[in-house]
């Protein structure tokens, strides 16, 4: 058996294509053929190992945001609560005396309940959206535009006093345009119907 020729020691041997006579072959375009370092497409990861782990981003997404939103829920509630972040200017020995603002919206329940007891021309539930005081007044109020059937929206409340809240009222009664007002005072922490002025 023969074996073929073997290289000098020191040099090894050429491996690849057969050596190309000049003129044979593809021309070199003076570029060289295999890519800088970090050009290219990354390493997919080297064998034997894990892949690299990947995900990084989502989860630097999710930290933000819910850190910015963290951020809004705090300022927000900092400047709607007076006195956490910004002061209202007012001293908090007054605030405790004055006791707790007036509930506008309160105004508006008590005007729906009298409103409700004139369409159904009810002077029970008139009298129960009355104060104490105001009980005989509310149900004549009641009874007189119930009974010539009265149709009354109510506009937007107004404090006009510590404890009190004025309603304006529109309607109409037949084909004739009304105005009136409501009273609702605030006694302790249960507001009621203090006074009406009928519409005319």
């Amino acid at each position: 058996m023969t074996y073929p020729p073997q290289p000098p020691p020191g040099q090894y041997p050429q491996q690849g294509y057969p050596p190309q006579q000049p003129g044979q072959g593809y021309p070199q375009q003076g570029y060289p053929q295999q890519g800088y370092p970090g050009q290219g497409y990354p390493q997919q990861g080297y064998p034997g190992y894990p892949p690299p782990k990947k995900g990084n981003g989502l989860l630097i997404g999710l930290l933000a945001g819910g850190g910015g939103l963290l951020v809004v829920i705090f300022l927000i509630t900092g400047f709607v609560a007076p006195g956490f972040l910004v002061s209202d200017g007012r001293d908090s020995r007054t605030t405790a005396a004055d006791g707790p603002p007036l509930d506008l919206n309160s105004g508006s329940v008590a005007a729906g309940k009298f409103i409700l007891a004139v369409l159904g021309d009810d002077a029970v539930i008139g009298r129960q959206a009355a104060c104490a005081s105001a009980e005989g007044v509310v149900a004549a109020a009641v009874r007189t535009l119930g009974s010539r059937n009265a149709h009354l929206t109510a506009g937007s409340p107004v404090q006009s006093g510590a404890d009190e809240i004025r309603v304006p009222l529109d309607g109409t009664i037949g084909s004739r345009s009304v105005h009136g007002e409501l009273q609702v005072t605030r006694i302790q922490e249960h507001y009621c119907i203090s006074g009406v002025t009928t519409p005319s």
